[in-house]
């Protein structure tokens, strides 16, 4: 019997455990992916590395999903279904009794588009410090007078704003101080940012003038949720008194499709979806302040709407057999199985 490769479209794109994209045939042994686990009642998310990536040649079938996504793999390549892992195209070099995609199938993954790369841009750091600025100061401490001093609830995110005001020549400085936690009163050592105020004023209008471009969007929408601090990574708080930023939090997330409760009364948005919205949210706005989600339960239950369009035969040059520790990884934001040598045995 013919030898049959079981691969992807090496232009695919996976998610990296750095919550990055790369291209499938970009991948190297010993990256760092994202995978899923089944524990015998649910899928979680757990961190893979890739083991082997080889170019192969076969028949390519293209899937088309109701939002515009492609997916492209061998026949005998399988993809994470709500009916469990079903083989994309009987091409008849399969056994018998074999289950295959069809069209209406749902599919498990992240609901929405991820992106390829989020590229710290100019108005990405306008409107990361525009949100640190407006939502910083409502943390630990903030001073006014000559100079304006910034402590936020973590470290890292102040330091990240510091970067970004040296990289527009402002005269910030930052140093070790102690600072008390206002929910459980405690003391702790960590960086104050020192900014004139004179100099904060005149960046924050001149930097507001753009807060209905995209990448500023996403920067302030990643500056407010850093500068939160809340240990729940699905709940901050968007408090602000000038109406017009709380709508740039609701734009930014409205923009990239998520769904989310607001409250008015709390000023508190929650992000829906689970995990699975979570990873695509620190895909896409790309905050300091993340965290990982090993054994996490995907709990999808507010999204079950990507299903399949169309299968079909195409041309492609670019396939690639890839294998990672986890035996799956996400391509193009669909849990896609191992690709293995030969006909699969494994499922």
């Amino acid at each position: 019997m013919k030898r049959n490769f079981d691969c992807v479209d090496g232009n695919m794109t996976v998610l990296m455990y750095n919550n990055t994209m790369r291209k499938v045939k970009e991948l190297k042994k010993g990256d760092a992916v994202y995978a899923v686990q089944y524990n015998g009642d649910s899928y979680q998310y757990v961190k893979s590395e890739v083991i082997s990536v080889n170019k192969r040649k076969g028949k390519a079938f293209r899937i088309t999903l109701n939002d515009g996504r492609v997916l492209i793999s061998s026949a005998n390549h399988q993809w994470l279904t709500k009916q469990g892992w079903l083989f994309t195209y009987d091409d008849d070099t399969l056994p018998a009794g074999k289950v295959y995609l069809k069209e209406d199938i749902k599919m498990c993954g992240l609901t929405g588009s991820l992106k390829k790369a989020h590229e710290e841009t100019k108005l990405y750091m306008q409107g990361y410090f525009v949100s640190a600025e407006i939502y910083g100061k409502n943390l630990i401490s903030f001073k006014g007078g000559d100079i304006a001093e910034f402590v936020l609830q973590e470290a890292a995110v102040t330091k990240r704003m510091y970067n970004y005001l040296l990289y527009f020549g402002a005269d910030a400085t930052i140093e070790d101080c102690f600072a008390r936690d206002n929910d459980t009163n405690e003391y702790y050592i960590t960086k104050k940012l020192n900014l004139p105020y004179t100099e904060m004023i005149n960046l924050s209008n001149k930097f507001s003038k753009n807060k209905d471009k995209e990448d500023f969007i996403r920067g302030f929408v990643a500056g407010v949720y850093d500068s939160n601090g809340s240990g729940n990574p699905f709940v901050k708080n968007v408090t602000s008194s000038k109406r017009q930023f709380l709508d740039i939090v609701k734009y930014g997330l409205d923009m990239y499709g998520f769904e989310y409760e607001y409250s008015s009364k709390d000023r508190k948005a929650m992000l829906l979806g689970g995990p699975s919205e979570l990873l695509r949210f620190y895909n896409i706005y790309n905050p300091v302040t993340t965290c990982k989600l090993e054994n996490v339960d995907i709990q999808d239950k507010h999204h079950d709407k990507v299903r399949i369009v169309s299968i079909e035969e195409v041309d492609c040059e670019d396939m690639v057999e890839i294998m990672t520790t986890g035996r799956n990884f996400i391509a193009n934001g669909i849990i896609s199985h191992n690709c293995t040598t030969g006909h699969v045995k494994e499922v």
